[in-house]
Parts: structure tokens; sequence; C-alpha cells
């Protein structure tokens, strides 16, 4: 998906923002381990492209066994009524959720 401004200021000022961020975020994680910032343009404007780590092509993967969604991920169900032939939900597109918990017993926080 491509998202475009058509050059407003807003927009401007909104990608330069998300390159910042994204330069804050990749120094936080190994190289490698962050998904790069993908700007294009769409004619003479500017342009955020986004891909969904939600689903996998058949195409990439025929083989791979199709999973549910966790409640968490998909509460209303709405994802897995987009799963259909071409694309699934497998293995590598699960998405994991960590919290931070005080242990009072054990010392600091992990």
């Amino acid at each position: 998906m491509q998202l475009t401004g058509f050059n407003s200021d807003k927009f401007k000022a909104s990608i330069d923002t998300m390159q910042h961020l994204f330069q804050i975020f990749a120094r936080q994680v190994p190289e490698g381990a962050i998904e790069p910032l993908n700007l294009g343009h769409f004619g003479q404007y500017g342009v955020v492209e986004f891909s969904t780590r939600y689903f996998t092509s058949r195409r990439d993967d025929p083989h791979g066994e199709a999973l549910p969604f966790d409640r968490y991920t998909d509460p209303k169900g709405i994802l897995a009524k987009m799963s259909n032939p071409k694309y699934f939900h497998g293995e590598d597109n699960k998405v994991l959720y960590y919290a931070l918990q005080d242990n009072i017993e054990e010392g600091p926080s992990r």
C-alpha cells in the first residue's frame, strides 16, 4: 500500500518524523532485525510504502500451514475474514506480545 500527502507540509513533516523515529528504533535492535522504512514516489509526490506482516502469499510459501489468529491480534475476527486461497496467516506471521512485570520478591523489573 502506498500513502501520499500530495506534497502537503503536514505530510512532509510526518515523513521527517517517521525517518527520525526509524533511526531511533534501528539503533535499539540488532542490525537487520528491523524492516527498512520504505519511502518512494508516485509521480512527483512522495509516498510511504506499507506492507502487511499478518499474511503470507501462497506464491512465497505454497505448502505453509494456515494458523488461526489469537484473540489479542484479531479480537473481532476481521483479519480472519480476510484470509483467502492466495494469502494465509502462518507461523511467520504470528504476533508476539511482551509485558513488563514487577516481581517485588525477586528484585528489579525484567
